[in-house]
């Protein structure tokens, strides 16, 4: 037996193992030192061992964790996580890691989702252990933004909210929409004639327009553009207080109680002056509408989703009055919201994927010209019967993704998929982008191409549809998409029935690509561009300037 241990200076090993000696040694002033370091090297290898035991528990036939980069001791893998193009990031490491890529960030466990099929595997079918969200932060807790649907956790006030969306946005009502639909997509081209380079502010504008009479009901334009500017300073207040880093109480939660006056708090008054605005959307429009209801005034020519959600609303004296007041307020704000920033950017991205490909544009107008005859509008209903605007709209989706990242999932209960262990609390982040632009399930994915939906002049159901990943999964699928389809597809029939849409010429006529700068964020965006969109004829734009339901 050994009879000395280096690091214990004259204590033996036959000393240790008796009591006594030990209680003596212990409260021994002149072995403090060593004490302290066997005592702390005790305790951390009573946690590691804990630790070892808890996991094995959890995770009993040992299996690894989904690949990923390798994570440094403590912060993990916390400074590679990338804050530009992060989407295009991970879809590069995808090549090395595969379809799962799992990260730590200073303990918290995090996955991307780069596959339509791992993400329907997990975050559809096996939705009930995938639809929780991750903890409001310390910036939405200042903007109030607990009425928002989509960062609400899976129970029963999700489900209540959901269901409110369910019944006033399935395709049946969003049909009720078509005249709101319509009567906007007009205005549009006549905007568009009257203004061409202002193409941009016009496309956001119709959805806006879209957006906010579905939600409330108004045809005042002016009312409504005040509520329009209203609303976006809150969705851009939410794409900038989902951007990592942005601030920094995001990360030191204690900071969200210093004062608005305090020196350097400049960052709060800016979120309290967005939260001035969303209490105002949340009850001044909508108030707007009950006082509309009970006087009578409220336009039976146009169905909205706030004066629906009143409609069903039980008598005050019900106990359940007060709640079904509060989710109608939430749902009505949530779906201009929630829209806006989305299609908008949307149908920007369009402009330029048709002036750089004029000739998807022909044959679009070509289909147009042959089904509805020559120098027509197109109504709403018909959007169902031209193949090649119904692939253009699923083509702008998949090809510029505008929410490149869903919204994230938190795994409830620990997990097993394709030999790997997915502890729970473990954040996922379904890589929207990479999805929509997988090589093994679109061919030349960095190219806008309408026809990889069509075959023989009709759309193709074997390819994959950009609607599966574009709005997301499961329970957690946008609740709005029938309206935005609808709208979307619209407003692309009535833009290429009147306009052609080229590249800008430069002082000598020739043509000049389009440099599309795309925006890093919750929410990718494009930075201004010109294009030149100008009438097929003098007889189209006549068409537009003659239309008797066009009001602007």
């Amino acid at each position: 037996m050994l009879q000395s241990i280096p690091y214990l200076g004259d204590l033996s090993l036959d000393s240790i193992l008796n009591w006594d000696f030990f209680s003596e040694w212990l409260h021994s002033p002149g072995h403090a030192t060593t004490r302290s370091a066997i005592l702390v090297a005790i305790f951390t290898g009573t946690l590691l061992l804990r630790s070892a035991i808890n996991r094995r528990k959890r995770n009993p036939r040992g299996l690894p964790l989904p690949p990923g980069p390798r994570r440094l001791p403590l912060v993990g893998n916390l400074f590679q996580i990338p804050s530009v193009h992060p989407w295009a990031v991970y879809d590069s490491w995808g090549k090395q890691y595969g379809d799962m890529i799992y990260l730590e960030a200073i303990g918290q466990p995090l996955m991307i989702i780069n596959s339509v099929a791992t993400g329907t595997e997990l975050l559809e079918k096996r939705g009930t252990n995938y639809s929780d969200r991750p903890g409001s932060t310390p910036a939405f807790d200042i903007l109030e933004f607990g009425w928002m649907i989509g960062l609400l956790n899976y129970g029963p006030e999700w489900t209540g909210h959901r269901r409110a969306f369910q019944q006033h946005l399935n395709p049946r009502k969003v049909h009720l929409y078509k005249s709101i639909i319509e009567e906007e997509g007009l205005v549009f081209l006549r905007r568009l004639l009257a203004r061409p380079k202002d193409f941009m502010a016009e496309a956001r504008l119709y959805f806006g327009m879209v957006l906010m009479r579905v939600s409330y009901g108004s045809t005042n334009a002016a009312y409504n553009a005040d509520l329009i500017e209203r609303a976006e300073m809150v969705a851009k207040g939410f794409s900038e207080a989902a951007l990592p880093g942005k601030y920094l109480v995001n990360v030191l939660p204690f900071l969200k109680y210093v004062p608005a006056w305090f020196p350097g708090a400049g960052w709060k008054r800016d979120l309290l002056k967005i939260t001035q605005v969303t209490r105002s959307l949340i009850h001044d429009s909508f108030d707007e509408v009950v006082n509309r209801v009970k006087s009578g005034k409220q336009s039976r020519e146009y169905h909205s989703l706030a004066g629906g959600l009143i409609e069903d609303f039980p008598p005050e004296s019900d106990p359940r009055y007060a709640e079904q007041e509060y989710i109608a307020r939430c749902t009505a704000v949530a779906t201009y919201v929630g829209g806006s920033d989305t299609t908008g950017g949307t149908s920007q991205a369009l402009f330029v994927a048709l002036a750089t490909n004029p000739h998807f544009q022909k044959r679009a107008q070509a289909e147009m010209d042959a089904v509805l005859g020559p120098c027509q509008l197109p109504k709403p209903d018909d959007v169902a019967r031209l193949p090649y605007i119904q692939a253009l709209t699923k083509e702008i989706l998949r090809w510029f993704v505008v929410a490149p990242f869903a919204l994230p999932h938190v795994i409830k209960d620990d997990d097993e998929f394709r030999g790997h262990f997915l502890p729970k609390g473990t954040v996922i982040f379904p890589n929207l982008w990479a999805m929509l632009h997988d090589p093994n399930t679109f061919d030349t994915p960095m190219e806008f191409n309408p026809e990889r939906y069509l075959k023989d002049g009709k759309i193709n159901p074997n390819v994959v549809d950009s609607e599966i990943a574009a709005f997301g999964f499961g329970r957690r699928i946008c609740p709005g998409r029938h309206l935005a389809l609808d709208s979307l597809g619209y407003m692309i029939a009535c833009l290429l029935a009147v306009f052609n849409v080229s590249l800008p010429k430069d002082q000598y006529g020739n043509p000049v690509p389009i440099d599309m700068q795309i925006t890093s964020g919750m929410i990718a965006g494009v930075l201004p561009y010109e294009c030149d969109i100008v009438p097929r004829s003098e007889q189209h734009a006549a068409l537009v300037r003659d239309h008797y339901l066009i009001k602007v």
